[in-house]
């Protein structure tokens, strides 16, 4: 055998431990964090699959649709505001070209995942393989909504700015949390942890999940009713 086969099956061996690792370490965290959440019908609306990984840890039903997908700031800002409006909404399938963040997601080659224009907002199914899989789960999570107890999960991600970080910590809404990445907090919803960004924010906010973020304290919260008429 040579050296360069040695060094690649070690290489392989190496990659396989990590991963059973952190398999190992993501189920230890859940079963921990398991055994202080004392509910199990919060529905977490999120700008990114963030959500979904709370699901996951838990071994919860997915009670909300923003798992496996992300939506732009400002978009976000739109769904929280009006969650029965676009709850309601069709999703309609459209090549990326006619996205309006094409140039954004070309860059990234978020550009070959499914998009959806939901009335006036996109959803950009980042792990779905095709449009039918995304309407599938799209559907069948939105309908489990639990309105009586939302928790709405912002972060400085996707162009997200100073605005609408303001814009969403101002919003007449108790259970709702921002994670940034400075050291000091600005909003009384912020959580700050230390994240790798780019350009355009956070570069990622799930991995490792849920890092310093203090996930029993946020779900332990009294449920809040999201209002009929969305938050103004």
């Amino acid at each position: 055998m040579t050296g360069k086969y040695i060094r690649r099956k070690l290489k392989k061996a190496k990659s396989r431990i990590k991963l059973k690792s952190e398999k190992l370490s993501f189920r230890l965290r859940g079963f921990f964090i398991s055994l202080f959440v004392s509910r199990r019908d919060f529905s977490v609306i999120s700008n990114n699959c963030w959500g979904g990984w709370v699901y996951r840890i838990l071994k919860m039903p997915y009670l909300s649709p923003t798992a496996g997908l992300f939506f732009m700031s400002g978009d976000y800002l739109k769904l929280v505001k009006n969650l029965h409006k676009y709850m309601d909404a069709e999703l309609e399938f459209i090549p990326a070209e006619e996205s309006k963040y094409y140039e954004y997601l070309r860059e990234r080659d978020l550009h070959i995942y499914p998009i959806a224009r939901l009335d006036d907002i996109e959803v950009i199914f980042r792990h779905y393989k095709t449009n039918e899989e995304a309407a599938q789960k799209w559907v069948r999570r939105k309908d489990r909504i639990n309105y009586d107890n939302i928790i709405f999960k912002f972060s400085r991600m996707y162009g997200c700015t100073e605005k609408e970080m303001s814009e969403f910590a101002n919003l007449p809404f108790e259970n709702k949390i921002l994670i940034n990445n400075r050291k000091e907090k600005k909003y009384d919803c912020e959580i700050c942890v230390p994240l790798a960004e780019d350009e355009y924010g956070i570069v990622n906010d799930t991995q490792p999940f849920p890092g310093k973020v203090n996930i029993i304290k946020i779900l332990n919260k009294k449920p809040v009713r999201y209002p009929d008429g969305g938050l103004k």
